[in-house]
């Protein structure tokens, strides 16, 4: 019997309708394999699998296809799969299922496809298994970790050096990665309307494949005779860039599903602050001021989060006596100060001691031994047991609908339901109506965002909504606010390794979706006390180049002024995110000893193991007068020491290349958070006879080398570079007001006829700071800020540091030389 392709340049499809297996493979990337694989059912308890397969070429939308036609046994279930080229030389595949067995169903499992276990070592993506990466991700996590990271762990027994399995999954979308021959392939679904869909992979401890499938949890969702049903679809891709891919990936789904996103919001959120201590007249203080200091710069809402419900209960929409006035009252005092309320809810954590779990527990989700099942404890007072909303239920569905519009009507404008993923549980199998997928997958959830949805915007069209572990997957009835990570947590008290999971993998691991899939909220931005002045810098880098929500949870009427600075300089956002250069391919990072370094031994340094997170951050900036490039350097660890006890610094080593920069081009280098001017690379002074010692790193640079980013500094801590083309006259290196390195400047020129520099400070009065200038150590005749004449200093390596106080929204400054 034939056999049938279907492809691209870099990728192809082939079907050997004789096997009944599919093969994926690529013609210019001799490492990848997938098959032979199959698609497989659990259907009423009993494996399903194609025991008859037609197969048919042709075209679709312009577009050539091949259709597959297979009949099932032993329940007669006949499905079609219908493989596209896409776009980027991708594959799409569309899957319909149809119940022939003249009864009604249910249906359990879908590998949509699924490597067949007598054909282990078929699938590889890569001929070095120990150079390829994964990246799987879910709705507030991300990783990208070896194909075999996992293949040191002792079973359950303990035996010494057992090694077992490697497992791994990842929801929605997931990335193999070859660094050996540089070559990626994505897997992704572009819906998730109904189920949930998962990318497993299996391997054995010297990254032998052994199982790979393309799945989801079928929801126990009942079919009708003669029913047919369309399954989630799956995009393939492959390309050179692992990150590229996944940035084409969310543009396909954005394009797909019509995504509107509205403007990025900066908000404030009362939990960090206070958690159930919450008031009225708290709330109340802080927008006073927020008004003054934040409004200005793009604030316009404060939430009250958990503590403002009767009895603290988590699905309680009645205020508490620390909301005397109610939210009625509330909003209307913020109204006059022209900002809005929010309010968190968890609608659908349903709690014991809520009268609701004794008078409707028809209304919460089940399992088949119990219903309903309890799904834990409440963490925070006053605890109890824990319950799902059947949003299956018209009557879950009318409680549900009736007290959304509630808070609507008393004047909530932002939303943030958390705990929303509870609904896709797989154990929550047993709800109202079968025909509905629940627990397992997103139909159920849908139904309560689409509630959500509609009785917010009835009160006001531009009403917002936080997905807080519903599924981010844009389609129908979607949040537009993401929450894309765990929970930040108090400054000093979390720990640096906390920041490192949280930035350095889960947000990094995600920013390909913001402006994307939705508007990210990297959780909360703390930089108050009791934590560290650097810790707040982190945290405020990692939250800007996000580009997306700001939501400040610190005590504004305690913040001191070091950190108001920090805060005011995130403001407003960029809307724009960062690319994680080090996300599928580590950078150098070299630790360099002292004492080494003060004997004149190891001046290289020796380098660190790779690190799992992403440490350097890039982001390509334009101000309308100038290009310029930001690159964020996240050090989590603490310094290790040598044998003496001495603190080795550490080096990230990044070629220009990585960051699109051209080697041939000499750059300016600025420090945002210290003011430092770096100097011009390569350039600088080096020390006679290739000298090396501990001062050195006083300048940052650890090298001059052509093409390399080369800086040093202690750990923890962070460092945001603003680079520029050098130029052959004076020009801003950047400014102490914004994060952005100069988006706050307009018009910014160089008059070669006055010898001056001049342009247009925009930021709100009553914020003090400088515009730092490199000119090459000319001599300064004049500087004016708004007509008057300032006094400029001079910094490191000669910048010129000129000293603005706004008094109005635009600062107008010039500087001229002799």
């Amino acid at each position: 019997m034939p056999s049938y392709q279907l492809g691209s340049d870099v990728l192809l499809l082939t079907v050997d309708q004789e096997s009944q297996g599919l093969h994926i493979h690529s013609p210019v990337w001799e490492g990848l394999h997938i098959g032979p694989v199959i698609s497989a059912l659990r259907v009423d308890g009993t494996e399903v699998h194609p025991e008859s397969m037609q197969v048919e070429g042709g075209t679709e939308g312009g577009s050539d296809c091949l259709v597959l036609h297979s009949s099932c046994q032993p329940v007669p279930v006949s499905m079609v799969q219908r493989f596209t080229i896409a776009e980027h030389g991708g594959l799409l595949l569309q899957i319909e299922l149809r119940n022939d067995s003249g009864r009604q169903v249910c249906l359990n499992h879908v590998a949509l496809l699924r490597s067949e276990a007598s054909q282990q070592g078929a699938t590889r993506f890569g001929l070095s298994p120990k150079r390829v990466r994964i990246f799987d991700q879910g709705r507030h996590w991300a990783r990208v970790r070896g194909l075999t990271e996992a293949a040191g762990s002792k079973s359950s027994e303990g035996e010494a050096d057992a090694l077992l399995p490697v497992r791994g999954a990842s929801e929605l979308c997931w990335v193999a990665y070859d660094s050996d021959s540089r070559n990626a392939l994505l897997v992704g679904f572009t819906t998730s309307e109904r189920w949930l869909g998962h990318v497993a992979i299996e391997c054995s401890p010297d990254g032998t494949v052994t199982e790979w499938s393309v799945e989801f949890d079928g929801g126990d969702v009942l079919l009708q005779p003669g029913e047919g049903v369309a399954l989630e679809e799956v995009l393939f891709l492959a390309g050179e860039d692992p990150y590229c891919l996944l940035e084409q990936y969310a543009d396909i789904v954005k394009v797909k599903h019509g995504v509107e996103l509205p403007p990025t919001p900066v908000t404030w959120c009362s939990w960090y602050p206070y958690r159930l201590g919450v008031t009225d007249e708290r709330v109340l203080a802080n927008a006073r001021i927020a008004k003054e200091r934040l409004q200005p710069l793009g604030f316009s809402t404060l939430l009250v989060d958990l503590g403002w419900e009767e009895e603290w209960l988590p699905c309680v929409f009645k205020e508490n006596d620390q909301f005397p006035q109610g939210f009625a009252g509330l909003s209307e005092k913020l109204r006059e100060l022209g900002l809005q309320l929010g309010a968190w809810s968890a609608p659908c954590t349903i709690s014991a001691l809520d009268p609701l779990s004794r008078d409707h527990p028809e209304w919460l989700l089940g399992s088949a031994e119990e219903k309903p099942l309890t799904r834990g404890q409440w963490f925070w007072e006053p605890h109890g047991d824990i319950y799902c909303l059947d949003t299956t239920h018209p009557g879950a569905q009318e409680w549900l609908r009736q007290n959304i519009r509630s808070l609507a009507e008393r004047g909530i404008r932002y939303l943030k339901p958390d705990f929303f993923g509870g609904v896709l549980d797989g154990a929550l199998r047993e709800r109202h109506d079968k025909s509905i997928v629940a627990g397992g997958g997103c139909e159920a959830a849908r139904i309560g965002m689409k509630i959500l949805l509609e009785e917010m915007r009835a009160a006001d069209p531009e009403a917002l909504v936080l997905n807080c572990g519903g599924p981010d997957l844009p389609g129908s009835h979607q949040f537009p606010l993401l929450y894309t990570c765990a929970d930040t947590g108090n400054t000093g008290y979390v720990g640096w390794k906390h920041l490192r999971e949280d930035y350095g993998k889960n947000v990094a691991g995600h920013l390909f979706k913001q402006g994307r899939w939705g508007v990210l909220q990297p959780s909360c931005l703390c930089v108050g006390l009791p934590g560290t002045l650097e810790e707040a810098r982190l945290r405020a880098t990692a939250t800007f180049l996000t580009g997306g929500q700001v939501d400040i949870s610190d005590d504004l009427t305690t913040l001191p002024e070091d950190r108001w600075e920090v805060l005011l300089a995130t403001l407003p956002p960029l809307s724009l995110p960062a690319r994680p250069v080090d996300l599928f391919e580590p950078v150098g990072v070299i630790s360099t000893a002292y004492e080494a370094m003060c004997r004149g031994e190891d001046k290289e340094g020796q380098e660190l193991p790779t690190r799992e997170e992403s440490c350097v951050w890039h982001l390509p900036v334009s101000g309308g007068w100038d290009q310029w490039d930001l690159v964020a350097l996240f050090n989590y660890e603490e310094s290790p020491r040598d044998g003496g006890g001495a603190c080795q610094i550490t080096r990230f080593v990044v070629p220009f290349d990585r960051l699109h920069l051209d080697p041939e081009t000499p750059y300016w280098i600025y420090e945002f958070w210290s003011g430092q001017f770096i100097g011009t690379i390569p350039g600088g002074a080096d020390n006679p006879r290739g000298y090396v010692h501990p001062g050195d790193t006083q300048r940052l640079l650890a090298t001059q080398s052509k093409g390399v980013l080369d800086v040093s500094f202690f750990g923890p801590g962070i460092k945001l570079l603003v680079i520029r083309p050098a130029r052959p006259h004076p020009w801003v290196l950047g400014t102490s007001f914004h994060q952005s390195g100069g988006v706050e400047l307009r018009d910014v020129a160089w008059d070669d006829q006055r010898n001056a520099l001049r342009g247009t400070l925009c930021r709100p009065s009553g914020q003090r700071g400088y515009i730092s200038v490199a000119d090459s150590g000319r001599e300064i005749a004049r500087a004016e800020v708004n007509g008057r004449s300032v006094t400029p200093r001079r910094g490191s390596n000669g910048a010129v540091f000129l000293p603005v106080i706004t008094e109005e929204d635009h600062t107008e400054w010039e500087v001229g030389w002799a």
